[in-house]
């Protein structure tokens, strides 16, 4: 429900946004064409002045919108820059249009827009402050006129000196002049800086809302994980101690004395429970002070053929009888390489032990050593009940284990695969899993080949 009410909110701002947008876009053309209009309006009585004719308001008056930002309006009679300068800046300034334009003057000899200039929005003045026409800005009525007067004299020089401007031509019209505003985001901007502001604070209201989603359903996560570990870990202790409770129980008898062999087998499951008890405390110890220290490693040469046989055989007799295959294959003669033995042992024996525990039939396990350019390759192919694409992103993760319902069949604390990951990555290595042709999983080691 919250996210649907801050998705509802974000729509309506948006609406809201969209809305005053196109409202001022409307407004702006709006201004705009009015000030056009009246500047057109403007130069006609101002000629009809200068040339003693009747003023023949809007007649051949039009402005026309060539593109977004571009107008051109037809006056249909002399155009003077000075003038029209001064009127564009009148009209804009009354209209509270502070935005920077640049206009430009038909000519019909070249063909081309002259007189350009480009008046700023923080240059714009009022209509009551002319500015000398030596300036960005306007002059004054009266100086607009006795200039026209004089420059009837400088015709010619005045032809030379026309100034160029790159505004399109209207081939609609012949006496024109236009207007393009480069920026018209100075005049959305004055009037839409409130909606604005209110969209960064519901920005920042939503990303705080998503990472409170985020967090929850991490803890949430995270709850679940350490449930299943504190079952586990229930499981894993439960049944050594079960064990030893019989086995003492049983001990405590007083004819236990009269059958040797009973004691002694008594014995040992009391020997086997406590060094099983003691393995499970070690690996959680160990786990928790490789997660609060950093890792420390003494790095040896090691050469990988030899390494990985021996680790194969000394897994082989901690395995108790159980049935399985091992087989090794090496493309490479020799491969050196440096690493911690010993957690380098560890890391082969957690992947042997999760193949053969994660196997539904009798584990047969590939191991490959080859070598690809500057690094050798370890695969552990198993043919196990396999990994689902969505659970292999997580099987890394402290105390994760693949969800098997309420069936405990399978004993562990979800740590192996962790100090893998932190073994390798100690090493400057990389690990992989990708599933194989016989569904089961394939476990890859990827190792630098310099013993440097």
């Amino acid at each position: 429900m919250a996210t649907i009410s801050v998705v509802g909110i974000l729509t309506i701002q948006f609406l809201f946004l969209k809305n005053s947008y196109d409202l001022n876009e409307r407004q702006f053309h709006q201004l705009t064409t009015s000030a056009l209009r009246n500047v057109a309006n403007q130069i006609n009585e101002y000629n009809a002045k200068l040339f003693h004719r009747d003023v023949k308001l809007n007649e051949g008056t039009q402005v026309e919108q060539i593109s977004n930002n571009y107008y051109v309006v037809n006056v249909n009679d002399v155009i003077d820059p000075k003038l029209l300068e001064h009127f564009l800046a009148t009209e804009f300034k009354k209209r509270n249009l502070n935005v920077t334009y640049e206009y430009g003057i038909y000519d019909c000899n070249t063909q081309r827009m002259i007189h350009g200039n480009i008046i700023r929005s923080d240059s714009i003045p009022s209509a009551m402050q002319p500015v000398r026409s030596g300036d960005s800005t306007s002059c004054s009525m009266e100086e607009i006129m006795y200039d026209r007067q004089y420059s009837k004299k400088l015709n010619t020089k005045s032809e030379k000196k026309k100034k160029i401007c790159n505004l399109p031509t209207c081939e609609k019209f012949t006496y024109y002049f236009g207007v393009h505003f480069p920026d018209r985001s100075e005049f959305y901007n004055s009037r839409l800086m409130i909606w604005y502001f209110l969209n960064g604070i519901l920005f920042f209201v939503v990303i705080f809302f998503g990472y409170a989603v985020y967090v929850i359903i991490k803890q949430k996560q995270l709850s679940e994980i350490q449930k299943n570990f504190i079952n586990n870990l229930t499981h894993e202790f439960k049944t050594p101690i079960a064990s030893i409770d019989l086995a003492a129980k049983v001990l405590a008898s007083p004819r236990i004395c009269e059958q040797p062999d009973r004691l002694a087998e008594y014995v040992k499951i009391v020997g086997q429970q406590n060094k099983r008890l003691s393995a499970h405390v070690e690996k959680l110890l160990q786990m928790a002070t490789i997660e609060k220290t950093k890792l420390q490693l003494n790095l040896d040469e090691v050469e990988l053929n030899t390494f990985i046989s021996e680790s194969i055989l000394e897994f082989k007799n901690s395995q108790n009888g159980r049935e399985y295959s091992i087989d090794f294959k090496s493309t490479v003669d020799e491969a050196l390489i440096r690493a911690d033995k010993l957690h380098f042992s560890n890391l082969i024996f957690n992947i042997l032990d999760n193949a053969i525990k994660y196997c539904s039939v009798v584990p047969e396990i590939v191991i490959r050593l080859t070598k690809k350019g500057k690094l050798y390759a370890i695969s552990f192919e198993d043919n196990g009940i396999g990994i689902s694409s969505k659970d292999r992103k997580k099987i890394f993760n402290r105390f994760y284990r693949v969800p098997t319902g309420n069936v405990h069949d399978v004993k562990g604390f979800g740590l192996g695969l962790d100090y893998v990951k932190k073994i390798v990555l100690r090493h400057g290595w990389h690990i992989k899993v990708i599933e194989n042709s016989r569904k089961g999983s394939t476990f890859i080691v990827e190792i630098k080949n310099s013993t440097k």
